[in-house]
């Protein structure tokens, strides 16, 4: 009886480790780096936007992943681009263009003296007037969104911003009104969505006050 129930205690084991093993076996020879790179040159390539991107953006108004990965490469000049910020955008007027935030390379953490403009390749094809509320100095964006705010089939910019001071940084967020061939913005509107921390929040005010913003 002893010897019986050791053998039935042995092939259970060796059961268990035929069927549940994880781990290849010793002689099992690993991928090479070369077969790694294969395996990822030939896995299908992300062509939807980043689900990060724009912080809560309506999908339409942004472009691809790739389209994103060339945005990274403009040409901003003595600034670096932040990466982070910059999006590939697809609503007129600017389709096929690219949002692009760039800073001053000598502020990483935070990115400050950042600035922000619509290009088409290397070109600057729009401004945003009076950025961070006309704060010059010290300021980052924290993060970008692109909503119809108004229903009116034109797609705005919400920009959460970020200025420093001695005490502490502080909010200069700002609503940007896309007329069909520019941008508006209205400092009374931006000081009332100063103490907001999300997009969210910023969005929910403007539709909730459309006649501060929308003439």
């Amino acid at each position: 009886m002893k010897v019986f129930y050791t053998a039935l205690i042995v092939t259970s084991a060796l059961f268990s480790a035929c069927t549940f093993g994880s781990k290849p076996a010793a002689n099992e020879a690993s991928p090479s780096p070369a077969a790694k790179s294969t395996a990822l040159a030939d896995a299908p390539k992300n062509t939807a936007p980043p689900a990060e991107a724009g912080g809560g953006s309506t999908p339409s108004a942004l472009g691809t992943a790739a389209a994103r990965e060339l945005c990274y490469e403009t040409d901003t000049g003595d600034n670096v681009v932040l990466k982070s910020q910059t999006f590939a955008i697809e609503f007129e007027p600017y389709k096929g263009s690219c949002f692009v935030t760039a800073h001053n390379p000598e502020f990483d953490d935070p990115p400050m003296e950042s600035e922000f403009a619509i290009y088409k390749g290397n070109k600057k094809v729009a401004d945003f007037p009076n950025q961070f509320n006309g704060a010059t100095f010290g300021c980052w964006v924290e993060g970008v969104a692109f909503q119809d705010l108004n229903d009116d089939k034109l797609i705005d910019v919400i920009v959460a911003g970020k200025c420093s001071a001695k005490s502490a940084a502080y909010n200069e967020n700002t609503v940007y009104v896309n007329t069909g061939k520019g941008f508006t913005t209205n400092e009374d509107g931006n000081i009332r969505v100063s103490e907001f921390k999300t997009i969210k929040e910023i969005a929910d005010f403007v539709r909730e006050n459309k006649q501060i913003y929308f003439k």
